[in-house]
C-alpha cells in the first residue's frame, strides 16, 4: 500500500511538472508557471556560484559591526547578561525566518525569490512592495555600513578627537570606489572574494574570543573574573544617559529621569533585542543567490538551514565572553540616546584591551572592524544589485527592462549596480553629526524596520503556501508527509510554529521598535539626553520603513486591483521540472550527513 501511494504520488508530480513545463508560454497570472517564463526570459545572470560562495556572501553580510561594535551598545543599556540574552532572541527569530524560508526556496528557488513568495502565494501587490524595500533597505545598509567603516576610523586618532571631515570624506570616498569595483568584477571572482572574507572573519571571532579569556584570567595585568555576571549582569534600571562611571553603591541615588526596577530591566533588554535585530539580519542573502546559484534546489536550502548559525552562535558566544571583561557603568560605552559620549572606541573588546597593558592591538582591531564594515556594505551592494535587477525583470516597463534589467557580456548587472551604488552617497550624511552619530542611528533603524516587514511577509507567504498544500493533500493528490516531497524538497521542522513566531515577532518589532524616542519626546527632553530634533530623527528611522512599505502594497493594489491569491491556484506553483535535472549529493545519514552538510557550508 506504502509503494502504491509514493507510486501515485511520483506520477502526480511527474504530471504536473510536465503540465507546469507545457503551459508555462502561455499563463501570466498569479505568479505561476507564465510568471516563471518571464523570469527565466530574462534572466541572463550567470549560474557560477557554488555551496561555500552563497554561505561566504551570507555570512560576510551578517557579520558587519555587530558583534564588534553594536555589543558594546546593548551592554551600556542592558547589561553583559542582557546582550546576550538579546542576541539570543534576536537569533532565535531569525531561525524562525530562515526555517522558513529554506522550505520555500527548496520548492521556489528562483530568481527573485523573497518577493517571488508573497506574489505567488498571497498578493502580487505585496510581492511588489517586499521586491522594492528590500532593495531599498539595502541600498540603505550599504550607505550606514560605509559611514560606520568611517567612524571607526576615528578610533586610528591617538588623541580621541577623532578624524577631520576632510580625512573621513576621503575614506568614504575610497570605500565607495572600491566597493564599486569589486562587485564589477563578475560574479565567479566576487565569491572567490567573499570566501576568503569569510575566513578572515571567521578567524578575527576566534581570536577575539581567545582574547577575552585571556584578558579574563589577568594575561595584561588585570584579571576580572565573573564579577560582571554575578554581581552585574543586568541593569537596575533603564537609564537614558547611561551610567558613565557611576558605582555600584551610588545607583541607589537614581536620577529621576529613568524607568526604574524589573520594568526598566524588561523595557531595557526588549530595547536591545530591537538593536540587535540590525546585527543578526543576513541570512536571506542565501536566498538573493539563487539567480547566480550553480545547483539552487540542491544548495540552497541546505545554506538557508545551517548557515545562519554560525554568525549568531559567534554572536552569543563572543558577546557573552566580552561581558567577562566589562560592564555597563564603563563610561567609554556607546549611549544612544545621552547627550555626551566617550570620543573613543565604542567596542567593548578595545574597551576591555584598554584596562592592560596590550597596546599595539587596540589599532590592530580597529583595522579589522573596518575592513569588517567595509566588506559587509560591499555585500549589501551585491545584494541590492541583485534586487534591482529582478524587480526591474519582473515588475519594470520596457525602459527599465532595457536598462536596470540587462547585463553586460560578462552577465553581470551593471547597469543596476551603478544605479545602487550611488546610494552610497548617503554616507556622507555621517560627516553631518560625529557626536551623536545620529545619520547611522536613523539609516540602521529603517534597515531594521523594513527588513522586520519583509520577514513577516516571507512568514505570511509560507502560511499560505502550506495551507495550499493540505489543500492538495486534503485532495489526495499529494502530501508534504510524503516521501517524493521529502526527496525533492526541504520539509521544515516545528512548522508553522516557526513561521508564526516568526511573523508575530517581527510585527512587534516594527511596532515598537521606537518606542524609547516616542517616550523620550512624551515626558520631556532634560539635557543629558540628545536634542529633540535627534529624537525626532529616532521616530523617523524607525517608522518610515513600515510606513512605506503599507503604501507601496496598497498604491500597487489600487492601481492593478489585485486580489489575495485562492489557494486553489496555487497547484502548479509547487511544480518546477527547470530544476528538476540537478544533481542531488548523498551524505549519508544522522549525524554523518549533518556534519557532512556543515563542513561543505563552512569550507
Amino acid at each position: 500500500m506504502a509503494v502504491s501511494k509514493e507510486a501515485t504520488t511520483l506520477r502526480t508530480f511527474e504530471a504536473h511538472s510536465d503540465s507546469a513545463s507545457s503551459t508555462s508560454s502561455t499563463r501570466h497570472t498569479s505568479g505561476i508557471p507564465g510568471y516563471i517564463a518571464r523570469l527565466f526570459e530574462h534572466d541572463r545572470l550567470d549560474r557560477k556560484l557554488k555551496r561555500h560562495h552563497i554561505t561566504s556572501i551570507a555570512f560576510s553580510g551578517t557579520v558587519g559591526v555587530g558583534l564588534f561594535v553594536t555589543s558594546g551598545e546593548l551592554i551600556g543599556i542592558s547589561g553583559s547578561a542582557g546582550c546576550v540574552v538579546a542576541f539570543a532572541v534576536a537569533g532565535l527569530v531569525i531561525v524562525c525566518v530562515m526555517r522558513t524560508l529554506a522550505e520555500l526556496v527548496s520548492v521556489r528557488p528562483l530568481s527573485g525569490a523573497l518577493m517571488d513568495y508573497p506574489h505567488t502565494f498571497v498578493d502580487p501587490a505585496l510581492g511588489f512592495a517586499v521586491g522594492i524595500m528590500y532593495w531599498l533597505a539595502q541600498c540603505i545598509c550599504m550607505a550606514t555600513l560605509t559611514a560606520a567603516a568611517a567612524r571607526v576610523a576615528d578610533d586610528f586618532v591617538p588623541s580621541g578627537q577623532g578624524l577631520t571631515k576632510g580625512q573621513k570624506a576621503g575614506i568614504l570616498g575610497g570605500l565607495f570606489v572600491v566597493t564599486l569595483l569589486s562587485n564589477a568584477l563578475g560574479v565567479r571572482i566576487y565569491g572567490r572574494l567573499e570566501r576568503v572574507v569569510k575566513w578572515l572573519k571567521i578567524m578575527l571571532i576566534i581570536a577575539l574570543c581567545v582574547l577575552m579569556i585571556m584578558i579574563n584570567v589577568g594575561v595584561g595585568g588585570h584579571a576580572f573574573g565573573t564579577t560582571n555576571y554575578t554581581q552585574n549582569a543586568l541593569v537596575p534600571s533603564l537609564r537614558w544617559e547611561g551610567f558613565n562611571g557611576s558605582s555600584s553603591t551610588s545607583l541607589n541615588n537614581t536620577p529621576k529621569f529613568e524607568i526604574p526596577g524589573d520594568s526598566g530591566r524588561f523595557l531595557a533588554v526588549w530595547t536591545c533585542i530591537t538593536l540587535a535585530m540590525f546585527a543578526c539580519m543576513g541570512g536571506d542573502y542565501v536566498v538573493v543567490t539563487a539567480g547566480e546559484a550553480e545547483f539552487p534546489r540542491r544548495d540552497l536550502p541546505i545554506a538557508a538551514r545551517f548557515m545562519y548559525l554560525v554568525p549568531i552562535g559567534c554572536y552569543i558566544f563572543a558577546s557573552f565572553l566580552a561581558g567577562f571583561n566589562i560592564n555597563y557603568m564603563d563610561p567609554h560605552l556607546f549611549h544612544p540616546w545621552a547627550s555626551i559620549n566617550s570620543p573613543t572606541s565604542y567596542s567593548p573588546f578595545i574597551i576591555a584591551l584598554q584596562y592592560t597593558t596590550i597596546k599595539v592591538l587596540p589599532t590592530f582591531l580597529n583595522g579589522c572592524f573596518l575592513f569588517s564594515a567595509y566588506t559587509t556594505g560591499n555585500t549589501c551592494l551585491y545584494i541590492a544589485s541583485r534586487s534591482l535587477f529582478a524587480i526591474s525583470q519582473l515588475y519594470g516597463n520596457n525602459f527599465i527592462k532595457e536598462t536596470l534589467g540587462k547585463t553586460n557580456s560578462g552577465h553581470t548587472p551593471m547597469a543596476a549596480i551603478i544605479f545602487c551604488s550611488l546610494f552610497g552617497f548617503l554616507a556622507f550624511l555621517g560627516l553631518a553629526d560625529t557626536t551623536y552619530n545620529q545619520p547611522i542611528l536613523t539609516l540602521s533603524s529603517f534597515f531594521t524596520g523594513t527588513v522586520a516587514c519583509i520577514y513577516a511577509s516571507e512568514c505570511l507567504a509560507f502560511l499560505r503556501f502550506k495551507a495550499g498544500l493540505k489543500r492538495l493533500e486534503t485532495h489526495e493528490i499529494f502530501s508534504r508527509d510524503d516521501d517524493v516531497y521529502r526527496r525533492r524538497h526541504y520539509r521544515a521542522h516545528w512548522q508553522p510554529l516557526c513561521a508564526i513566531f516568526g511573523l508575530v515577532a517581527c510585527l512587534l518589532i516594527v511596532l515598537f521598535s521606537g518606542w524609547p524616542a516616542i517616550y523620550l519626546l512624551h515626558t520631556g527632553v532634560p539635557s543629558t539626553i540628545k536634542p529633540t530634533s535627534y529624537l525626532i530623527a529616532d521616530v523617523v528611522g524607525a517608522y518610515v520603513g513600515p510606513v512605506l512599505f503599507v503604501m507601496l502594497y496598497v498604491v500597487y493594489k489600487l492601481i492593478y486591483k489585485t486580489k489575495l491569491q485562492s489557494l486553489r491556484d496555487f497547484e502548479n506553483a509547487y511544480f518546477l521540472p527547470e530544476f528538476d535535472g540537478e544533481p542531488r549529493g548523498e551524505m549519508g545519514k544522522g549525524w554523518r550527513r549533518v556534519l557532512g552538510e556543515v563542513w561543505s557550508l563552512v569550507r
